[in-house]
């Protein structure tokens, strides 16, 4: 038989397999598989060592009988094991491939979604929060030479109007039964 790169035993090649539900019919499938041959190792496993014990090679006494019979029926159970992990590997697959090549992209993409807002959020705060000084200072400078100068609800230019808040020095005045 000529050996192909792109396919296997199965005729199964990888772009199927990346295909969506690919990977999940490829996994169903050689866990079906695998658990009808585990199945069947376990009970020709039992089956063979039932009959080896109540048939030993001559000369063999109980106890070496049973030994013999386990000894041989040992290699059906080891295949039964194999079996086993191979079942188990394949839903690992099945997991890995959808956490790795599904499910990571999409959290990615939230991420650096997220990364974005985050920005451009930012930016805004930091025009926000220089409106608030320069009012904050415009009321300072007011308070201190006495001048009315610009209402404190008074954005500077090109900052966005923000909501009026009371005049900073006023929360410190004494005397005013506070």
């Amino acid at each position: 038989m000529a050996y192909d790169d792109d396919t296997n035993d199965f005729g199964w090649k990888s772009d199927q397999l990346l295909a969506p539900g690919g990977m999940a019919m490829y996994t169903d499938q050689i866990r079906a598989i695998f658990r009808d041959h585990r199945d069947d190792f376990r009970a020709l496993a039992n089956d063979l060592q039932g009959d080896l014990k109540h048939n030993p090679p001559a000369g063999d006494n109980k106890l070496q009988a049973g030994y013999h019979a386990w000894k041989t029926a040992r290699l059906l159970h080891q295949m039964e094991g194999h079996a086993q992990a191979i079942i188990t590997l394949a839903a690992k697959l099945r997991a890995t491939y959808q956490d790795i090549y599904v499910e990571l992209p999409k959290r990615r993409e939230a991420k650096a979604e997220a990364k974005a807002l985050e920005k451009s959020g930012r930016g805004a705060q930091v025009a926000r929060t220089a409106g608030n000084v320069n009012d904050l200072v415009r009321q300072m400078a007011a308070h201190a030479t006495g001048q009315g100068g610009e209402q404190a609800g008074q954005p500077a230019a090109g900052v966005p109007a923000q909501p009026a808040y009371p005049p900073v020095f006023d929360m410190f005045k004494t005397g005013t039964g506070q």
